[in-house]
């Protein structure tokens, strides 16, 4: 039933309450001869009463109507937006009725209702006894109601010793007597109003916005900190730009407590528990944080005792490291052998950069692109308005300005360092000693460019653009790398 047509019933209620009110008001004050005339003596007197009592029970009931309208509808429903057990009003209803009618006996009939309210003193201890869980129920469904605990669609954790873990689930109902949580794995579940009162209960939308969750990650604790804090933090901020997960505030490292073997560190991020599952943010942070432990080659704590020499460890990036970078990269990858990406690596730079250094700016030259070894980059591009939107986040691995440094177009976006930064920096001046060395390098180049452009246009449903651009890709390097080029030729 639509909200028009229940609010057409209750005005249609309230209506024939008030009409009923003046119709009996009117044999009862304006015309009460007429009455008594209508019935032999002394029934017209007993009628005349009757009516005038239920005279003020229809007073009673249009009172209910108007609290009905404006309170629990116009009040509770739309203003706060909460459902009021159905039981709750109809004892409210209840209760003006009898108050109307203790006092149209008593203007009436002078009946005093001290005897009954005594007897049902007694039936109320009686019944109450018998009942009291359910009136625990019932109290507990309207303090939940009236104090806004929690209201439909709400995601809570219920903490119980009747259930062997914590409840996680989404409001789906509030009655009298029973909440109702849709699990995440779809089943309902029947939670009793009394326990949601009496139990702690964690309500993960209230206040409104995203919400923090912590995964923990272990690494040998040989490992300098600041390598490890860069290389989660640069792939966490990867992950806060997916749907559900929430940019700001950001996301943080921190040093949670050292072990014996091990370091533990905590990886605190945002999610809308609205928009994804507790359970499944974690997942996916956690999934993706022992994904950049494994692409570094962090050790995990040692669990073992295990009698070797004293290794020499040195995490200083080098030669090595320069060229695991250039062989995970996969326009390197799939085009170079391994003496190509020696002699690249010896021409690769690493540096260090601060939290928000610009690496590139949209519409400088190309001279250089970067692999980033560790931290993360938000790609932005300048709008209409004037204002920067960011369009991507690059992290561990990822290639960053490649396609204006192999093509000579101009930045089509700025990179801006999200975290502190190791990056591997590749010149022109590298490139073009490879093509000058290998004819044939520069097709194999645009053929894994223009796969890379396929997807990004997928990506953002360019419909425009050509079906297969290697032919402008290439063009366009043969004429930025024309010197090179000429000599491999």
């Amino acid at each position: 039933m639509g909200r028009g047509m229940v609010f057409g019933w209750a005005f249609r209620r309230m209506i024939f309450a008030l009409i009923a009110a003046i119709v009996l008001a009117v044999f009862r004050f304006w015309v009460p001869g007429a009455v008594e005339d209508m019935f032999p003596a002394p029934y017209g007197v007993s009628v005349l009463h009757a009516v005038g009592v239920a005279w003020i029970i229809s007073l009673a009931f249009l009172i209910d109507r108007l609290v009905r309208a404006v309170f629990w509808n116009g009040y509770f429903r739309r203003r706060r937006g909460r459902e009021t057990p159905a039981l709750v009003e109809d004892l409210v209803t209840v209760a003006l009725i009898i108050f109307g009618l203790s006092i149209g006996l008593y203007v009436e009939e002078g009946m005093s209702v001290t005897g009954l309210v005594t007897a049902s003193g007694a039936t109320a201890i009686i019944l109450g006894i018998a009942l009291q869980v359910a009136i625990q129920d019932l109290f507990s469904g309207l303090s939940i109601n009236l104090d806004g605990s929690y209201s439909l669609g709400d995601w809570l954790t219920v903490f119980t010793d009747q259930m062997p873990e914590p409840l996680y689930g989404c409001v789906t109902g509030i009655t009298w007597r029973t909440t109702f949580l849709t699990l995440e794995d779809g089943r309902r579940l029947m939670v009793p109003n009394h326990m949601m009162t009496s139990q702690p209960v964690l309500n993960h939308s209230q206040p409104p916005g995203p919400k923090r969750y912590v995964v923990e990650v272990s690494a040998d604790n040989r490992i300098p900190f600041r390598r490890i804090h860069d290389a989660l933090l640069g792939e966490a901020f990867k992950i806060v730009s997916r749907e559900g997960f929430a940019r700001q505030p950001e996301p943080i490292v921190v040093f949670h407590r050292l072990g014996e073997d091990g370091s533990y560190y905590h990886v605190l991020f945002y999610a809308y528990p609205s928009r994804i599952g507790v359970h499944e943010c974690k997942s996916i942070m956690l999934e993706a944080m022992l994904s950049v432990i494994l692409q570094n080659k962090f050790s995990s704590p040692v669990q073992q005792l295990e009698i070797q020499p004293t290794p020499d460890f040195n995490f200083s990036l080098g030669e090595k490291e320069t060229r695991a970078a250039l062989e995970r990269a996969p326009l390197f990858s799939r085009t170079l052998n391994s003496e190509q990406i020696a002699d690249l690596a010896a021409q690769c730079a690493v540096y260090e950069l601060p939290k928000g250094a610009i690496l590139m700016r949209q519409g400088d030259p190309p001279v250089h692109m970067y692999i980033i070894l560790e931290g993360a980059v938000s790609i932005s591009i300048a709008g209409a308005d004037g204002k920067s939107h960011e369009v991507a986040v690059s992290a561990t691995g990822d290639a960053v300005g490649e396609m204006s440094l192999m093509t000579g177009a101009p930045r089509t976006a700025t990179a801006t360092a999200l975290s502190a930064l190791r990056v591997l920096e590749i010149t022109k001046s590298g490139i073009e000693s490879l093509l000058q060395k290998t004819p044939g390098l520069a097709e194999r180049f645009s053929a894994i460019l223009a796969q890379r452009q396929r997807e990004l246009d997928r990506t953002a449903d360019h419909a425009a653009r050509k079906p297969t651009p290697e032919t402008d890709i290439l063009a366009r390097m043969k004429a930025f790398f024309s010197n090179a080029l000429r000599i491999a030729s």
